[in-house]
């Protein structure tokens, strides 16, 4: 299962999320989001947990958690796929109803 972190405080490292979240049970990952131009953390991310029942029981107890003076937020991911910029749709072009004989002037 995928959860999603958010009101992470900026001292708090992936090691640190790993180790309160392994008294659960498994974890497969955790990953904070930094930006990209300054390379700060943005203060949430994912943790995977292969077995739902861990990873449910970790959202409740860690949900509203107090950790360096800001409430942690976990909730379920959204698992549905978005899009990146280039899967876009593919644009239909309309032509022009005048008939182009190939000379642009």
């Amino acid at each position: 299962m995928k959860i999603f972190i958010a009101n992470v405080p900026h001292k708090l490292e992936e090691a640190e999320i790993k180790k309160m979240l392994t008294q659960f049970g498994q974890v497969a990952s955790v990953k904070l989001l930094t930006d990209k131009e300054t390379g700060k953390r943005k203060g949430y991310g994912f943790i995977e947990m292969p077995v739902r029942e861990q990873a449910k029981a970790a959202l409740t107890a860690l949900n509203d958690k107090e950790i360096f003076g800001r409430k942690l937020a976990l909730k379920e991911a959204d698992e549905e796929q978005r899009p990146s910029g280039f899967e876009r749709p593919k644009r239909e072009f309309r032509t022009n109803e005048k008939e182009v004989d190939g000379n642009r002037w």
